[in-house]
C-alpha cells in the first residue's frame, strides 16, 4: 500500500465527516452560469455576425441591381431617333461581325495580311466607338447616326475588298499548286 492509500485510509473519518463549505457550491454554480453566460454571448455574436453579412449581402446587392438601372437608362434607343436608321445600323453591325468571321477564317493561311486588315478595321471600330459616345451630347442626334452607319457601310466595303483580296491570293495558290502538280 502506497503513502497516499495509507493516509486515506487513517483519516477516512475526518473527511467524511466534514462538508465542504456553502461557497464552494456557490463557485462551482457561478463557473457553469459562467459558461453558460459565455455560450450564450458566442450565440449572439454568431447570430450578429449573420445578420450582417446579410445585410451586406442584401446592400451590395441592391447597388448593383441600381447601377444596372442606371446604365440601361441611359443607353440611347435608337429607334428613338430614326427607326429606319436604328434597323440599318442593327443589319450593318451584324453583317461586320459576320464578315469578321469570315475573314478570320481565312486568317491561318496570311497571318500576315490579316492582321494588317483588323487593324484597317480596328480603327474604323474606334472611330465608330467615338461616333457612338458623341451622340449622347451631339445637339443633331439623326446625323451623328447618320455618319455612324456610313462609317458601318465604309466597314463592310473594306471587309469586302479584303476579302476578295483573300480569296484571289488564295485561287492563285491553288492555280499554282495545280500547276506544279
Amino acid at each position: 500500500m502506497g503513502n497516499i492509500e495509507k493516509f486515506i485510509s487513517e483519516n477516512r473519518k475526518a473527511f467524511d465527516n466534514e462538508l465542504p463549505p456553502d461557497r464552494i457550491w456557490e463557485n462551482i454554480t457561478a463557473v457553469f452560469e459562467g459558461e453558460d453566460l459565455l455560450k450564450k454571448r458566442e450565440r449572439s455574436l454568431r447570430l450578429r455576425t449573420i445578420i450582417s453579412m446579410a445585410a451586406m449581402f442584401v446592400l451590395v446587392c441592391s447597388a448593383a441591381f441600381l447601377l444596372y438601372k442606371a446604365r440601361t437608362s441611359n443607353r440611347l434607343d435608337y429607334s428613338q431617333i430614326d427607326p429606319i436608321l436604328a434597323k440599318q445600323q442593327v443589319e450593318y453591325a451584324s453583317l461586320i461581325s459576320e464578315k469578321r468571321d469570315a475573314l478570320s477564317n481565312m486568317a491561318t493561311k496570311n497571318p500576315q495580311l490579316y492582321q494588317e486588315f483588323t487593324q484597317v478595321i480596328d480603327k474604323m471600330q474606334r472611330n465608330y466607338k467615338q461616333l457612338k459616345t458623341e451622340l449622347d451630347q451631339s445637339p443633331n442626334k439623326e446625323l451623328t447616326l447618320e455618319a455612324m452607319i456610313n462609317n458601318l457601310k465604309m466597314q463592310i466595303e473594306v471587309l469586302n475588298q479584303q476579302l476578295e483580296i483573300l480569296n484571289y491570293i488564295h485561287q492563285q495558290e491553288n492555280k499554282s499548286s495545280h500547276e506544279q502538280v
